[in-house]
């Protein structure tokens, strides 16, 4: 769901939650918790959710609206005497699911706990009694409303947040496969040099594993090799999943776009490199502590630029 003509006390509230100072994530970001209202955007959809709960890698959110006007019977209108943008919302709490953390885009607002109980226990039945300054949503009595339109563009909205691209990250008892697996005896390094216009130290990262496939690598990879696509693209060793949390943290938002637009790239693209170098990193420190995944990540991204590979002869 595109961002709606909102009113402009509310753009203001949202300008004001902007981006981070620092290009290289915010520690002062407030860390995710229930009753708070985020935009989510993910390509061209853009949604405001309200955090019911926080589970893993996801949290269970409900759509909010404010514009057009629209509610059905399982709603929550909440009025502006209760946001601090002063607008008033509707909390869609039939809709309330799984909402990817990686797709967190900023924090606009800060919502009372009798709020976001209400809204967890609507379904099936909400409760008649409603938190002060708000009020039960009317139903929908026909298809052709254009409230339910605006119903089924929010529950499309979230299918495809949703599908936003997720890392790969290491599962109990699940062993790698590498692509140099897959492709068994032959001339692997060879083919895949000349294919992928790549060196062959490259070639040789993306055989073992450590450095990610992008799309685009995937798809001729599995065009000169005869593999699947799907099969080419799992052929990458998986991150610690406490790595995969930070670098799918809000905060780091603004970076993953930033260094989009300076490589040309798409932010998942973006995010997967970064990630990746920043595990390689965390593979070279010495000593059995575990990482400090947000401080290698800033390391990473402070990094000089890499030197030129050595020529080599073909």
């Amino acid at each position: 769901m595109s961002d709606p003509v909102l009113p402009q006390r509310f753009l203001d509230l949202l300008n004001q939650a902007g981006g981070p100072a620092d290009p290289f994530g915010d520690v002062a970001e407030p860390e995710i918790a229930t009753g708070q209202l985020w935009r989510a955007r993910w390509d061209g959809d853009r949604v405001l959710v309200l955090i019911l709960s926080v589970e893993g890698r996801d949290v269970i959110a409900a759509p909010v609206t404010l514009d057009p006007p629209a509610e059905d019977d399982l709603c929550l209108v909440v009025d502006g005497s209760r946001t601090s943008s002063g607008v008033p919302a509707t909390l869609w709490a039939g809709l309330t699911g799984p909402v990817p953390i990686r797709v967190l885009d900023r924090p606009v607002d800060t919502w009372g706990q009798d709020v976001v109980h209400w809204a967890a226990t609507a379904v099936p039945v909400p409760a008649e009694e409603v938190p002060p300054g708000t009020r039960r949503g009317r139903a929908i009595d026909s298809a052709l409303e254009p409230a339910a339109d605006v119903r089924a563009e929010l529950d499309d909205t979230l299918d495809r947040l949703r599908l936003a691209p997720a890392l790969p990250v290491v599962k109990p008892g699940e062993a790698p496969i590498t692509l140099a697996a897959l492709l068994g005896k032959g001339p692997k390094i060879d083919l895949l040099r000349s294919a992928l216009g790549l060196p062959q130290h490259e070639v040789m990262k993306l055989l073992s594993g450590t450095r990610p496939l992008t799309p685009d690598l995937a798809a001729v990879v599995a065009a000169e090799t005869g593999l699947s696509t799907e099969d080419v693209t799992q052929a990458v060793l998986a991150l610690p999943p406490e790595l995969v949390a930070e670098v799918e943290h809000p905060r780091w938002r603004p970076t993953w776009t930033d260094l989009a637009a300076r490589d040309g790239v798409d932010e998942a693209t973006a995010r997967l490199t970064a990630s990746y170098g920043t595990f390689a990193l965390a593979g070279r420190q010495t000593g059995g502590a575990a990482p400090d995944w947000r401080g290698r990540l800033r390391q990473f991204l402070n990094r000089p630029a890499d030197p030129e590979p050595p020529r080599e002869d073909y």
